[in-house]
Parts: C-alpha cells; sequence; structure tokens
C-alpha cells in the first residue's frame, strides 16, 4: 500500500513523535510505500510566523492547500494523520476528506473535546469542558495558562466540530478506557462517529529478552517519567519517607521540573538515575521487582506499565485511568489510591510479601503490543476491514 502520514511536531518532542516515527518504520519494513506530509511548531516561533498562529492554528488554507496537491500527486491508498495542532490546524483533515480517500485519525490525547488534552486542571482531573462546554478552559486558561492560546485551541475545535470536520473520519483510540471516556463525550458534544471509532494500542518497542523470575530480580523498584507533579512524584517520594529503613530501594529514571525539588526531598532509599536511553531504562525494568506508575491523571496511552508487563515486571500503578485500567490486582501488579501515600506505602509492602509469574506476565502482553500485531491493526483501519 501507499500512505500518506501527516503530523505536527510539538516544540519540544514527545511521545506523539515517537508514535508517528515507530509506525511509519513498521510500515516501511513490511514493504509499504510511506508520503510523509510533516510540520513542527517551532517554524512559527518568532517573527511574521508566530503573529499569524492563532489565524493558522484555527484553519491553515496553506497546509490545507499543500495535503491536497500531495494527495493528487501521490495518489496514496489512505492518509493517517497524528496530530494537527498548532501549525496544521484540522483544516488538513477536511482537506484529505474532500480528496476522496480512507483518512484515519490517531487520537493520541482528549484535545477534541479538551483544550489543554490530558482533563487536568489544578493537579486534578476534570472533565468540564466535554461536560459543559469549551468555555470552561477559556474561563481557567488550561492552555499554558493563558487566556490568548486557550481561546485560539476552543475556537478551533468548537468551529471544526460545528463543521463536521471529524465526520467520516476512523478515530483510532489507544486504549479501552479512551474509546469509553471518547464515546461517552461524544454521546454530550458530537464531534465523530461513534462507530467509526476503534481501539488500536500504540506499538511497544522493548528488545526481546529472556525473563527475569521474580526471585531472582534485585530488592528494588523503579519510578520512569518526567520529573512532574502529575506523573506522581511527590506522593512517591512521600511513601518511601513513611516505609523508612524497610523501603526496598527506588531508583528514579528521568528528568523534569520537579528534579532539584525530588533529589532535595528525597530519603536515603532514593537513587535518582537521571535521563537514561530506552535500553538502559528496560534492563532497570527487567531487574526490578516492580514499575511505580503513580499517575494522578488519565494518561492517554500508560507506556511505562506496557512497557515494564512485556518485560514481566508488575505494577504498582494509581487506580485512575490507563494507568490503573492496566493492572491486574494480584496477577500483574497492585493498584492504589492516586495521591494517597500511605495506600503506596501500603501495596509496596504487600507486593514485596507477594510472589507473580514473570513469565506469564510478559506472555499476556507482548502479542498485543507486538510489531506484528500493530502492523496488521494499521493495514486494517486503512482497509476498512472490520469497522
Amino acid at each position: 500500500m501507499k500512505i500518506l502520514l501527516i503530523h505536527c511536531h510539538y516544540r519540544l518532542p514527545g511521545g506523539e513523535d515517537a508514535v508517528f516515527a515507530a509506525e511509519r518504520k513498521l510500515l516501511e519494513q513490511q514493504g509499504h510505500t510511506v508520503v510523509v506530509y510533516e510540520r513542527s511548531n517551532e517554524e512559527a516561533a518568532h517573527g511574521l510566523a508566530k503573529l499569524l498562529l492563532p489565524f493558522r492554528a484555527v484553519w491553515n488554507f496553506g497546509a490545507a492547500r499543500q495535503v491536497r496537491a500531495l494527495i493528487q500527486r501521490e495518489n496514496p491508498d489512505a492518509v493517517h494523520i497524528h496530530n494537527t495542532l498548532l501549525l496544521l490546524s484540522p483544516a488538513v483533515v477536511r482537506a484529505a476528506k474532500q480528496s476522496g480517500v480512507p483518512v484515519v485519525q490517531s487520537l493520541h490525547n482528549f484535545r477534541l473535546f479538551c483544550p489543554n488534552g490530558i482533563l487536568l486542571r489544578q493537579g486534578k482531573v476534570c472533565e468540564d469542558c466535554p461536560h459543559h462546554g469549551l468555555s470552561c478552559a477559556v474561563r481557567h486558561r488550561c492552555y499554558r495558562g493563558s487566556l490568548l492560546q486557550t481561546l485560539v485551541v476552543a475556537a478551533a475545535y468548537a468551529l471544526h466540530r460545528r463543521l463536521g470536520t471529524w465526520r467520516g473520519v476512523t478515530m483510532v483510540a489507544l486504549t479501552e478506557f479512551d474509546r469509553r471516556k471518547l464515546l461517552e463525550f461524544n454521546r454530550e458534544r458530537p464531534t465523530f462517529d461513534a462507530d467509526r471509532l476503534v481501539v488500536k494500542p500504540n506499538p511497544v518497542c522493548v528488545e526481546p529478552r529472556e525473563i527475569l523470575p521474580w526471585s531472582e530480580r534485585k530488592a528494588q523498584m523503579l519510578f520512569a517519567g518526567r520529573l512532574e507533579e502529575l506523573k506522581g512524584l511527590p506522593t512517591v517520594l512521600e511513601a518511601w519517607r513513611l516505609l523508612g529503613e524497610d523501603a526496598p530501594e527506588l531508583l528514579v529514571a528521568g528528568e523534569g521540573p520537579l528534579g532539584d525539588w525530588a533529589r532535595e526531598h528525597a530519603g536515603p532509599k532514593v537513587r535518582f538515575l537521571g535521563q537514561l536511553t530506552p535500553a538502559e531504562l528496560h534492563r532497570c525494568m527487567a531487574e526490578s521487582r516492580a514499575v511505580v506508575a503513580a499517575s494522578l491523571c488519565y494518561e492517554s496511552f500508560a507506556l511505562v506499565p506496557a512497557e515494564a508487563h512485556c518485560l514481566g515486571t508488575p505494577v504498582l500503578a494509581s487506580d485512575l485511568g490507563n494507568v490503573g485500567a492496566s493492572v491486574r490486582p494480584g496477577i500483574d501488579g497492585l493498584r492504589f489510591a492516586p495521591g494517597n501515600a500511605k495506600a503506596l506505602a501500603g501495596a509496596v509492602e504487600a507486593l514485596s510479601a507477594m510472589q507473580f509469574d514473570c513469565n506469564a506476565i510478559a506472555a499476556a502482553v507482548r502479542r498485543i503490543y507486538s510489531e506484528e500485531e500493530n502492523t496488521r491493526a494499521l493495514l486494517r483501519l486503512y482497509t476498512k476491514e472490520d469497522l
């Protein structure tokens, strides 16, 4: 097949960029032709382009024109759109639809219904916009704390919702939890065709390795992710303070805005590893008794728990959103109340006294997240099978 991939990179690299690159690689490895239209918000960081960005974020006529021309020239079998914020605008979705080719859009977040994309405000889950309208986000300045920027994003989605931009597009939710939430919001604020929303997980790229048995793993647990409040880092550090000398060693992998604060407030059983390469991170996961995922938001796709389970490692997960939904208590980890350090400390003690079948944990998820399964799922989307 010939597939046109469309993606707008954020100024700072993120998970959406990684998924875009991974799926492109999967298709190319299987012999499919991939045509790419990609831009970056960095293009609009200065000068006249920055002044025009609010208008282009709502409707980028130039990008839409370029997409139509590319489709006419390349004649792809399908168009797969990842991110359009800010520079591309949803106008490229309309341009692809009008060209008559099947269009697929991956929903890497909840941006269709929430301008900040993560359903989080002031450190707590917030569903005001899906239920009461996008004006809630404007009132609270939810996008980057800016009234103007929030107004631009809200205006873009309000306009394109009214125009039916996403009607007729195959929409891809990353998890079953996301699908249920999106359908719930769509019933109140009709935006896409409910019967065209399907689930396809992101590929999880973990190098094949022998699974280390539970009894041979080091007496350590791993926190991996951006060092920030919404990932639950303060809750984790407080739990380890409560555990005291009886705590297993906690390895903290990653960097972020709370990095200096965390190093200052961490106890003696906490060791900071900094930003690791994927190979180094997976080695730590494979040797650890558990991975701690303490997120305070829904997360659009719980990547760290998925990577841990592919390596046979149990997960201690906050009982919230995709992180909590990724764990089967007593089988591949335990759950605890989000933001509750005492509950997390109790879960650490409980898990340390348990036994897990690490090979069974890995076997249960590896096929779901494998490159082969993801490639088959992509091709089903592009050929409209099972829709």
